[in-house]
């Protein structure tokens, strides 16, 4: 897509069209050259835009993969409801591996192991992280409501309980995850909140 193309679309929609452009060519360059190989005015040439609308919106590649990385994660349906506490534990680590595989959450993972976050990065981070516990809360207020859960069960608890064993394979450990690990973090995490079913 050109930006002569982008500036036919309908009023209001160039800007959309320009910025998915951008965050699709990221995604394949990081893909291809990861984090470290990733220079802007490639980013602009493979999205068909000037490298100026590029600069102008994301100053550096930080801001820009970090930008991916939180438009990503922003899509995920996170705290659905599949009917009992393991069911929804067990979705929800799901989303959390299929994040983790994406080229966006790799690089800034690289980033943030390098030291290479800035402010604007490491408040997005840190919203990010504020929201998903925010969303994932409506887990265990469903599970209070079903008998699964006491009441004043701990959201960001549990939250960390069942997610950190997924992290340390993921980040950590390099271990293969699979169907059934992801089965027993998330009912372990229950049992240890207190379920009482599920």
């Amino acid at each position: 897509m050109t930006e002569k193309a982008a500036g036919r679309a309908r009023p209001g929609g160039r800007a959309a069209l320009v910025v998915a452009a951008v965050r699709k060519a990221t995604d394949e360059l990081l893909e291809e050259v990861g984090f470290e190989g990733l220079i802007l005015p490639e980013v602009a040439t493979r999205a068909g835009v000037n490298k100026t609308t590029v600069y102008r919106r994301w100053p550096t590649k930080v801001a820009l993969v970090t930008d991916l990385f939180l438009s990503r994660t922003a899509e995920q349906d996170l705290g659905r409801d599949t009917g009992s506490l393991v069911g929804d534990l067990v979705a929800t680590l799901q989303d959390i591996v299929d994040n983790l595989s994406s080229p966006a959450a790799r690089a800034v993972l690289s980033m943030a192991i390098g030291g290479a976050l800035d402010d604007t990065a490491l408040a997005a981070r840190e919203a990010f992280w504020a929201e998903r516990f925010h969303r994932s809360a409506a887990i265990v207020e469903r599970a209070v409501t079903r008998g699964e859960l006491p009441p004043g069960t701990d959201a960001r608890l549990l939250m960390e309980d069942a997610s950190s064993p997924v992290y340390f394979r993921l980040l950590v450990t390099g271990q293969a995850l699979t169907d059934a690990d992801i089965e027993l973090f998330a009912t372990r995490a229950a049992q240890r909140a207190g379920t009482t079913g599920g």
